[in-house]
């Protein structure tokens, strides 16, 4: 009936002779996001801050097309491939999917605790015992989280999927639960997808990121110790600073920084990955366009990866210029899969606190005691 409603329609067309789409989603540019299928009617292409009004262009090798977002619209428009196979594509300012919340408040203050850089809270799983769930900004798409190999046997959880799981360890098969019950705090999520992982510490049982709350604000403030969660912006203090940020895939946030190498900035998008417990890591993509691999001052090469100093590093009106970084020497599926920089890891932002708007595509950060 969708497809019948879509012929009936008069649609605008563009026309291309690769499958390869570009598309820039607000601020945020897709060199190698999008490829067309003809199968597909629609292909449904979601926005990444679907609450935030912004224009986003679809980039053929041969035409292009623009429409203003507004959240909660649908822009359909046809794809013409090689002059006869129509591609039935679709804009959708929504989220692809809606978490059921069975329990949940208005404002929700969760205690943490601190190992070896990350965030720890306590959550159940299908009204299990008390399990230690990682925050990890890095990690996981909507509605879906990770529970330790070692840790399936403390849950009732049944497997009835396999997906393909990108993380440290590269890009592996793995088990999937595609409906659990998840609370955290005072919220309680249903539906909730698990993916078996088997790189997790042994203290760790589950891990959760962003995906359970694009709907919503959170803060973790370290100095405090507390994550919270809230249906309205916070009230901030006079020492946060806001910055643009966007989501990948519409949920893992990213944030702008520069390294300064030889007197010249060179600036990009990097993942604030609160789940890497180093200072980050420089991917290959930056590395190889900018031809820096060889100005920073290498400590040790390890295989695929360097370890060197940090030059001078620009993050939230911050100058950081000692530690280590980790340096990709090639490609790697963990931390290539954005057109940026790589990632930053919590030794080095778990010295600001952090406040996500994850409504209008904003982070707010202020140094705190670790600084």
């Amino acid at each position: 009936m969708f497809t019948t409603g879509l012929f009936a329609q008069k649609l605008p067309v563009i026309k291309a002779t690769s499958k390869n789409v570009k598309i820039r989603d607000g601020a945020n540019f897709k060199q190698n996001f999008w490829v067309i299928f003809p199968e597909t009617k629609p292909d449904i292409y979601y926005v990444d801050i679907p609450r935030k009004e912004q224009r986003v262009t679809f980039i053929t090798d041969k035409d292009s097309i623009a429409f203003d977002m507004k959240y909660g619209e649908n822009q359909d428009f046809i794809i013409l491939l090689n002059g006869k196979d129509s591609c039935y594509t679709r804009i959708s300012a929504t989220y692809p999917k809606i978490l059921e919340r069975t329990q949940s408040v208005a404002i929700d203050t969760i205690p943490f605790t601190i190992t070896d850089n990350r965030i720890y809270v306590k959550g159940r799983i299908n009204n299990s015992a008390e399990l230690m769930f990682q925050f990890d900004l890095g990690a996981g798409g909507l509605g879906m989280c990770n529970i330790n190999h070692k840790s399936v046997k403390k849950v009732s959880m049944n497997f009835d999927k396999t997906t393909t799981l990108i993380n440290s360890d590269g890009a592996n098969q793995t088990r999937l639960s595609s409906t659990n019950t998840v609370r955290i705090g005072k919220i309680e999520w249903k539906n909730i997808e698990f993916v078996e992982t088997k790189n997790m510490d042994r203290y760790e049982d589950a891990i959760f990121g962003n995906g359970l709350f694009l709907d919503k604000y959170v803060v973790a403030d370290y100095d405090k110790k507390i994550l919270i969660i809230s249906d309205i912006m916070p009230v901030l203090d006079s020492k946060y600073r806001k910055y643009p940020m966007l989501l990948e895939g519409g949920v893992k946030p990213l944030i702008n920084a520069s390294f300064e190498l030889e007197g010249k900035q060179y600036s990009d998008w990097f993942l604030f990955d609160t789940g890497n417990t180093g200072n980050g890591i420089v991917s290959f993509n930056f590395l190889n366009k900018h031809r820096l691999y060889d100005n920073f001052s290498k400590v040790l090469a390890i295989g695929d990866r360097a370890i060197a100093k940090i030059p001078i590093l620009y993050l939230a009106d911050t100058t950081i210029n000692d530690g280590i970084i980790n340096l990709d020497k090639k490609y790697n599926v963990a931390t290539g899969y954005t057109e940026g920089g790589g990632l930053l890891g919590n030794q080095l932002l778990k010295k600001f606190n952090f406040i996500l708007d994850n409504q209008q595509g904003y982070i707010y950060l202020k140094p705190n005691f670790f600084f």
